[in-house]
């Protein structure tokens, strides 16, 4: 909950960021079955900015994805992201408890900012992206990430919505998936 410089001046460092306690990370604590085609209209996890006008705006910095279950011989898995142009009706709930946000700064005391972060939500179908790269793997196994850096690549103003799927060759391959975002006055 920063503000840095007037306008034009650019954006803040990330240490700067982090320093002012400004950035906070989620993501789900338990795998998910990835979906095996392009997602439509639901997420596996979304951020949804919850300030009233003229509040904050948060801004992406990384979206990761782990993979808690394989199938048996070759998979594939990357993430998609999907940036909404309205406002969900009704508003997301918060699936994710505000004691499972962690401040990027050691010893921030928890979370009171009001981020909603939903599981399964139901979205609007705002032409999904694929994000970053994706990872091929020829054996079964856990623990492949994905860790694609965004750099305040999506701002979400008051009232925005992100979401986030995993995508992949099987629906045997289960994913955690979170992100990182900075709250700042634009």
């Amino acid at each position: 909950m920063a503000e840095f410089g007037a306008a034009g001046e650019g954006l803040p460092s990330l240490a700067q960021l982090v320093n002012a306690g400004a950035v906070w990370s989620a993501g789900e604590d338990t795998g998910v079955a990835a979906v095996i085609a392009p997602p439509t209209t639901l997420s596996q996890i979304s951020l949804y900015n919850n300030e009233p006008e003229g509040g904050l705006s948060y801004r992406l910095l990384r979206a990761y994805g782990i993979v808690t279950a394989t199938p048996a011989g070759l998979s594939q898995f990357g993430l998609s992201h999907c940036i909404h142009r309205a406002k969900p009706s009704p508003l997301p709930a918060r699936d994710i408890p505000i004691t499972s946000i962690t401040n990027m700064k050691a010893l921030v005391p928890t979370y009171t900012g009001r981020a909603r972060i939903a599981l399964a939500l139901t979205v609007i179908n705002d032409l999904w992206k694929p994000l970053g790269y994706s990872i091929l793997n020829a054996v079964t196994g856990v623990g492949w990430q994905l860790d694609i850096w965004l750099d305040n690549l999506v701002i979400l103003p008051p009232g925005g919505l992100y979401s986030l799927a995993a995508v992949a060759s099987s629906t045997t391959v289960s994913t955690r998936l979170g992100f990182t975002w900075a709250e700042v006055r634009s």
